[in-house]
């Protein structure tokens, strides 16, 4: 980036000398003509930088510069870095505790008010005799779910739900050096915010949305990337079932396909049902019934919208909690 701006600073410096020198009149003439549209072309390309740095924010599916603006001015965290209200042992003393985990879907990628994801809207319904405790992070998967849960304050929770998403997969991909990567980004695209958004709209060499996805799917199938997550997902449940708390599953699909997913969230689900964990919540037939604009956040933010958290938090309530409460 200091190079990119000595360089305009030289070029513009070229310039000015040249309009003010007097030995060649042409060149003069020529020369401030340039510096006209050298100066205006710099204000402009510098109003588009101070506008992507102070005021563009957007959610992506992955971090740019943009993300990053979204991040500072939407995701505050508590004292132990979740997304959530600060939690005390005084306030959950006495009530049915419900303790989510997961990823960036139940910490609300893409969701600016935290109170329209999924686990705000059940603990709506729930009222105040319940305690929803929001834990998820985003970035993580299934291991160091199990992690965060192992570490908190409040040991023995009434109840987990465990938000599932088909890319938790990939832990186990990475722990085997199967995991593919992106090309890092140039320097001027990660220090320019102009830069950055271009480069990542134009000429980005991110792992297409499709091959990734390829990817996930092809793990499934791989018998060794499968019995290493298998056994991440056992553990999950040998935990739950060892503090005695009831286990509900939210699997969310590949919401750009979600049909194409089925096979995947069904072996996901088998496990879970295979040791009498039957409280499942799979979404595939509801995300592939709603329009991708009212299903995702955007076209470059794949997580659901906060309609689908919405839903997802009705429907959790009324499966699993409205008729027979936590212990059902």
């Amino acid at each position: 980036m200091l190079l990119i701006l000595l360089g305009v600073g030289a070029v513009g410096t070229l310039l000015i000398a040249l309009t003010v020198q007097r030995r060649w009149r042409g060149m003069r003439y020529i020369a401030s003509g340039l510096l006209i549209s050298y100066v205006t072309l710099a204000l402009c390309i510098g109003a588009a930088e101070l506008y992507f740095r102070y005021i563009h924010a957007e959610s992506e599916n992955v971090i740019t510069l943009a993300t990053q603006n979204w991040l500072a001015r939407h995701w505050q965290t508590n004292s132990l870095g979740y997304r959530d209200r600060e939690w005390t042992p005084a306030d959950w003393e006495g009530k049915t505790t419900v303790m989510v985990l997961g990823d960036s879907f139940a910490a609300g990628w893409g969701i600016e008010n935290p109170s329209d994801r999924f686990p705000d809207v059940l603990a709506a319904h729930l009222g105040d005799d319940y305690a929803v405790i929001n834990l998820a992070q985003y970035g993580t998967s299934t291991p160091e779910q199990l992690a965060i849960m192992e570490s908190y304050p409040l040991q023995t929770p009434d109840v987990v739900i465990l938000q599932y998403f088909l890319n938790d997969i990939s832990y186990a991909g990475l722990s085997l050096g199967l995991l593919p990567t992106p090309e890092p980004l140039p320097d001027w695209a990660r220090e320019s915010y102009l830069g950055n958004f271009i480069y990542t709209r134009a000429f980005a060499s991110w792992v297409r949305a499709e091959d990734w996805w390829q990817w996930n799917y092809d793990a499934y199938d791989n018998v060794g990337i499968w019995s290493v997550h298998r056994a991440e997902i056992e553990a999950f449940i040998d935990h739950v079932e060892s503090v005695g708390a009831r286990l509900i599953v939210v699997i969310f699909p590949n919401l750009l396909e979600p049909v194409r997913s089925i096979p995947y969230v069904d072996r996901v689900a088998q496990v879970f049902e295979a040791r009498g964990h039957t409280d499942i919540l799979k979404l595939f037939d509801e995300a592939a019934a709603w329009s991708p604009t009212e299903l995702m956040v955007s076209a470059r933010d794949t997580h659901p919208s906060a309609a689908f958290h919405r839903y997802v938090g009705d429907a959790l309530y009324a499966r699993f909690f409205r008729d027979g409460g936590a212990d059902a």
